[in-house]
């Protein structure tokens, strides 16, 4: 009997401190603003089109897309 009040004292606490302090532990953490360089991302794959199309910075602010097989398509300044 004293084994079986332990159990249930204990399984009480853990439900209690987790309703407690379980929002505090499922917190997201902060997000940190866009980089210059993340604007530069995102700014040539919208020129080269969809999220699969290809890309490569070829010069500072001059990007080259490419289409799903490799071949060259246009060339670009964001």
């Amino acid at each position: 009997m004293k084994l079986w009040l332990q159990a249930v004292a204990l399984t009480l606490l853990a439900a209690f401190t987790l309703g407690a302090f379980g929002p505090a532990l499922d917190a997201a953490p902060a997000v940190k603003p866009a980089t210059e360089h993340d604007r530069m991302r995102a700014a040539a794959q919208a020129m080269c089109g969809s999220e699969n199309a290809a890309w490569e910075e070829i010069a500072p602010g001059v990007v080259q897309c490419f289409t799903h097989r490799g071949a060259k398509t246009k060339r670009t300044t964001p």
